[in-house]
């Protein structure tokens, strides 16, 4: 059977050979030569570009803060990846990168108070984080929006549930124990998602206007209740004062009438001993008895 001889190349004729063809089909072969040497350097340039994107997309960096989901085909892995340079399988794995920083959403709302009075422009700030070890459990059953699909509406139903526990009263007077017990539910709520609550700010809320006057009122009638308890207090004690003063001005007085007393007591004796020496003629008396003896004796003293 007739077999067809191969053509031969630019680079197989002898540079005689090449010369003795004819000029196009020189022209042909050195087209030819330049297309090929084109293609072989294009095929090296793409395939070393295919190597370098292998390369590539199999190192992944998870920045501080983030921990790294990796999914298989579309299905989320078990193990997350930790902050640093990692590696995976180029075009079969993904990494999605989780943001477990911490994270501050600031909510709105209305509700009623446990005395059914309209409780509007509620405004809640929560701060909170992703549980490192359950982000790949967050990623799989919520996904990356998680804010909007868990964490507003719990924050919803939390504070609707906190504040109808409360009077409206209530609420002015104990908004730090509001915050505390929406805290601690809205925590035992999203620790299951692997979502940890760090604070629960109640930054305001507002009444009717009619409620409003009404806390007013009562607070200046507690004020002016307050400062006339005050000033009874005030007054009691001045009395308490006055009746110690008059107690210790009294004592004074008593001590110093017992001094007067004694003393006058002591001058009248004086005055009468004075007078009986001016009486005395020098001689003894014949007959003496024990109160004369012991008069005579008190004169020589």
């Amino acid at each position: 059977m007739y077999k067809r001889q191969k053509e031969k190349k630019y680079e197989d004729y002898t540079r005689e050979e090449f010369e003795n063809l004819s000029y196009n089909k020189r022209e042909e072969l050195r087209t030819n030569y330049e297309i090929r040497k084109i293609t072989k350097r294009a095929l090296i340039i793409i395939v070393v570009i295919f190597l370098l994107i292998t390369l590539f997309k199999s190192i992944t960096t998870v920045p501080t803060g983030y921990v790294g989901v990796k999914t298989r085909f579309g299905k989320v892995q078990e193990t997350t990846i930790q902050e640093g340079l990692n590696f995976k399988v180029p075009f079969i794995e993904k990494m999605v990168k989780i943001d477990c920083r911490t994270q501050k959403t600031e909510y709105t709302m209305e509700a009623s108070s446990k005395d059914l009075q309209k409780v509007s422009n509620i405004k809640i700030a929560v701060n909170y984080s992703v549980d490192k070890q359950k982000a790949n459990i967050l990623y799989k059953e919520i996904g990356k929006d998680f804010n909007t699909v868990v964490v507003e509406p719990s924050i919803y139903e939390v504070m609707k549930s906190a504040i109808a526990n409360y009077t409206a009263e209530e609420l002015v007077t104990k908004r730090q124990e509001v915050s505390n017990l929406a805290q601690e539910t809205l925590t035992n709520k999203l620790k299951e998602n692997g979502i940890n609550v760090l604070a629960l700010n109640l930054i305001d809320l507002s009444f009717s206007a009619e409620f409003d006057q009404a806390i007013e009122n009562k607070q200046i009638v507690e004020q002016q209740t307050q400062q006339a308890q005050y000033e009874l207090e005030k007054a009691k004690i001045e009395n308490e004062k006055k009746i110690e003063n008059a107690k210790a001005e009294a004592e004074v007085m008593r001590q110093q009438n017992e001094q007067i007393t004694e003393q006058t007591l002591r001058l009248k004796e004086l005055e009468n001993q004075a007078k009986m020496i001016e009486k005395w003629s020098g001689n003894l008396p014949t007959t003496v008895t024990s109160d004369d003896i012991f008069s005579l004796l008190k004169i020589g003293e």
